[in-house]
């Protein structure tokens, strides 16, 4: 079987879990047997190819007027012009048009497509491949691809949603199985009509369980891992550091967004103790922390960091909201933000985590994608 899987970004570059989760399988696919070539896309000026532990990857350059996949702050008028370009058919298709004719694989496999536009959908059709799409985020009901915007969750039924999404919707006829990182969000785009007559079903990502060398502390650590913006709710985690410095120390790692509100929030961090790491691999956050506390504001389509912390036995205090309600039902240490106290705290301490199974490994999720390219490819 020969499998094209496409995703806006791929290994070197990581911007979010999407990159994490598509190597995860792609790489899981080649231990399978399976032929693989990503296609992806890159911020230099020339065609880059490469294997990757077994995976053939084909990197394009990104045919737009900037770099979306950095803390560059652009104005309203750049991303309007960047949005419009890649809102009908990116001028990039045509330069992956020849590389899947060429290639021609038994499946199509598009995950996320900022940079690729949903005019990727067409070469499926032309080559008479099959079509399977992963969403993975917002990306086909708005351009800022969180369904996130002035400090709130949007209406899924907003005009503007209504009418971005129009074109994408009727696009998405095109795909012959669909599938979403949660049921939450696989529930969602089917209830709004995208993709009506294909096989619509949710596969988590795969996640794999973190290396902790555990450093010990006399107060426990409590710890924040993300974009340190108000949308993954780093403010709200300033207010219990103030709220509770003289229980627990607070730890935060991730970057800060190149905005003035980032500029207050990181003033506001300092004076309250909380100590900041910057960007720094997980495992070395987990092995400092005892607790997770992560006020997500959206509507996370899956929430990897919350799952990678429960398969690695480390309580989470988080909203239960979108996917992250659907990893709080198979851990019982991932817990609603409201129960966040000193008292709570310290009764999931008496109860030692025991024995901790992974409902997403990555051999279990490699499986189950098997198993739906198989199945589009009888109904063929």
């Amino acid at each position: 079987m020969k499998i094209i899987i496409v995703n806006s970004l791929y290994y070197p570059y990581k911007f979010g879990g999407a990159e994490v989760s598509v190597q995860l399988l792609a790489e899981g696919l080649v231990a399978r047997g399976i032929t693989v070539k990503v296609i992806t896309l890159n911020n230099k000026k020339e065609i880059e190819r490469f294997n990757h532990n077994g995976v053939d990857v084909v990197s394009f350059p990104l045919r737009n007027i900037y770099w979306p996949f950095d803390k560059t702050n652009h104005t309203k008028i750049k991303k309007v012009i960047w949005h419009v370009r890649d809102y009908l058919k990116n001028p990039i298709v045509q330069m992956v048009q020849k590389e899947i004719s060429n290639y021609n694989p038994d499946i199509i496999h598009t995950n996320n497509l900022a940079g690729f536009s949903v005019g990727i959908w067409d070469l499926a059709q032309e080559i008479k491949s099959p079509l399977i799409h992963t969403t993975r985020d917002y990306y086909l009901f708005h351009p800022n691809s969180t369904l996130f915007k002035n400090g709130a969750n949007m209406d899924i039924n907003n005009s503007f949603v209504k009418a971005y999404s129009w074109y994408k919707k009727k696009n998405s006829q095109k795909i012959d199985a669909m599938v979403g990182i949660s049921k939450y969000i696989s529930d969602l785009h089917k209830e709004n009509g995208f993709a009506g007559k294909a096989t619509h079903k949710h596969i988590y990502n795969p996640i794999e369980k973190v290396n902790i060398r555990k450093k010990g502390c006399n107060k426990l650590n409590i710890g924040f891992l993300g974009r340190l913006t108000t949308e993954k709710g780093f403010d709200v985690f300033i207010e219990y550091a103030v709220k509770y410095k003289n229980n627990f120390n607070f730890i935060a790692a991730g970057d800060f967004a190149s905005t003035d509100d980032s500029d207050v929030l990181r003033k506001d961090a300092i004076n309250c103790g909380i100590v900041l790491k910057g960007f720094i691999p997980i495992d070395e956050l987990f092995s400092e922390v005892d607790v997770l506390l992560l006020p997500t504001k959206w509507n996370e389509p899956f929430g990897r960091v919350v799952a990678e912390a429960a398969v690695s036995g480390i309580p989470v205090f988080a909203n239960l909201t979108g996917g992250i309600k659907e990893i709080s039902e198979k851990f019982p240490w991932v817990k609603d933000i409201r129960d966040f106290n000193s008292e709570s705290i310290n009764l999931l301490f008496r109860d030692t985590i025991h024995e901790i199974s992974n409902p997403f490994d990555k051999s279990k999720i490699t499986d189950e994608y098997l198993s739906l390219y198989n199945k589009v490819l009888k109904e063929q």
